[in-house]
């Protein structure tokens, strides 16, 4: 019973699925790697992509009827990958841009591949000054996040909150990905494990793909609150209790963290 925070599946309006057969397809792979609700997140404002609140929520309300006729038992709810420009937090306080599950209490922020833009702290002080909490998605594929993840830490003692791709603790994404994956999700940095797909191969909607690895670098009990309890806590409109996961990361005896740190 998963939850997908991080989902392209609204076929034909950005780079994800291309039509409704290649939507029905990944809705049918979700549901098989056990996820029950999908939060679709077109890219917005990203320099190609504008999808406007209303906009998904009328796109959503057109694949739930498909979902229904085809009989796909998959939730969805509405979203958007919000892209971090000086635009977002009047967009965000217009209803311009869409928060996670539409619930008016996170939003998924996305940055450039490879830098994070000037004034980023300052535009999520924004956000957050809103009652907002950004939810950064997968900063382990940020070239500069990579090298200086005591950023994404610093942003995380602001409030923020962090997602990881599924396919990056797996090694989808090259190696340099997966360790950094493994490093933030050990710094406590990570809150979210998502699929972020895109097609129905290769970009699969598919969560479970990274347990085995984050099992290995931590524990079942972190696996978990990452996959399971902080997404659905998130879809539902609730705020994470972070205190678990801090509590569960200091519980892994010294040798044990040094250990794993430094193994696949």
């Amino acid at each position: 019973m998963l939850t997908d925070l991080h989902c392209h599946l609204l076929p034909g309006i950005d780079d994800g699925a291309r039509d409704l057969e290649q939507a029905l397809a990944m809705a049918r792979l979700a549901l098989d790697d056990q996820i029950t609700t999908t939060v679709t997140t077109p890219h917005h404002l990203n320099g190609v992509y504008k999808n406007p609140a209303d906009f998904i929520r009328g796109e959503v309300e057109r694949m739930r009827a498909v979902l229904e006729k085809a009989e796909v038992p998959l939730k969805l709810l509405p979203g958007s990958e919000v892209h971090l420009t000086p635009e977002v937090p009047d967009a965000l306080a217009n209803d311009q841009a869409l928060t996670i599950a539409d619930r008016g209490r996170a939003v998924l922020i996305e940055l450039p591949v490879h830098t994070v833009p000037v004034g980023a702290e300052q535009l999520l002080e924004q956000i957050m000054a809103q009652q907002l909490t950004p939810v950064i998605a997968h900063p382990e594929r940020n070239s500069e996040l990579r090298q200086h993840p005591e950023r994404l830490a610093d942003w995380v003692q602001m409030g923020c909150l962090g997602q990881v791709t599924a396919q990056s603790c797996s090694g989808k994404f090259g190696e340099p990905v997966r360790q950094a994956a493994k490093q933030m999700i050990l710094d406590g940095s990570i809150h979210v494990i998502a699929s972020d797909a895109h097609r129905d191969k290769r970009r699969i909607p598919a969560i479970t793909p990274a347990r085995e690895s984050v099992e290995q670098w931590t524990s079942a009990e972190i696996y978990e609150l990452l996959s399971l309890t902080y997404p659905t806590q998130l879809a539902n409109g609730e705020t994470p209790n972070r205190t678990p996961l801090n509590r569960a990361l200091a519980e892994l005896k010294p040798e044990r963290w040094w250990n794993r740190l430094f193994t696949r």
